[in-house]
């Protein structure tokens, strides 16, 4: 017959029991934890993807090269169109404040260049419209134009042939001036006060009707 356990025996059978069961459970602990808290590994691949600021440069790294000034030159431009002084200088300024390569400011260029031209062609046919609209006055003025025209204009050129320098007949030619019916009067009137010997009539002998003088009167006053 087995002898009875005794109440100390129980408490360490209990202890021994509990000890053997242990080992069995920390496994699973153990295996919960990767759920729960992040691994190195990811820790630094997280790290790497978002890099912090103001790292130190490691040791061999070179240095960054700062970014030269570009010098902008050699601006093509179209004929009859004019890129220099204070214009050049505000360009250059204003492309190197925009960080504008050489080529986007060559652009720019040639923009501005386009609007000028065609600013100039724009003021080109105002002017021609400008001066076919005073030729129409003076050819339709109860004055100097009408069938009086002809007449008028050839005394008109002799005015000007006489007292026109070259300049002056260019001024009249471009800015279609040579149309505008008051300056055709003045010319008419002092084409007409110039006698046949090329003599500026003056006075009263200006005013008078010279159509009605003989004209070997007008050529030699002086005889009889």
């Amino acid at each position: 017959m087995a002898d009875p356990i005794t109440e100390g025996q129980a408490v360490t059978t209990a202890t021994t029991a509990s000890d053997a069961a242990s080992p069995a459970s920390a496994p699973a602990a153990e295996a919960a934890t990767p759920a729960t808290q992040p691994t190195d590994s990811a820790t630094l691949l997280d790290g790497a993807a978002k890099p912090t600021e103001g790292d130190a440069p490691k040791p061999g790294d070179k240095p960054a090269e700062e970014a030269k000034p570009i010098e902008y030159t050699d601006f093509k431009v179209p004929e009859g169109v004019e890129l220099k002084g204070e214009a050049l200088d505000e360009l250059k300024a204003f492309a190197k404040e925009k960080g504008l390569s050489q080529e986007d400011a060559q652009k720019l260029v040639d923009l501005g260049a386009k609007q000028s031209q065609a600013f100039q062609t724009q003021v080109a046919e105002q002017a021609k419209a400008q001066s076919a609209e005073w030729a129409a006055q003076t050819k339709g003025d109860k004055e100097i134009g009408g069938d009086a025209l002809p007449e008028n204009l050839a005394a008109a050129k002799q005015a000007l042939d006489k007292f026109g320098s070259p300049e002056l007949k260019s001024l009249l030619n471009q800015s279609g001036l040579g149309n505008h019916p008051e300056v055709v009067r003045f010319m008419v009137k002092a084409g007409k006060a110039i006698s046949e010997d090329g003599r500026l009539v003056t006075g009263a002998a200006g005013q008078k009707d010279r159509s009605a003088t003989p004209i070997e009167n007008r050529l030699y006053p002086n005889q009889k």
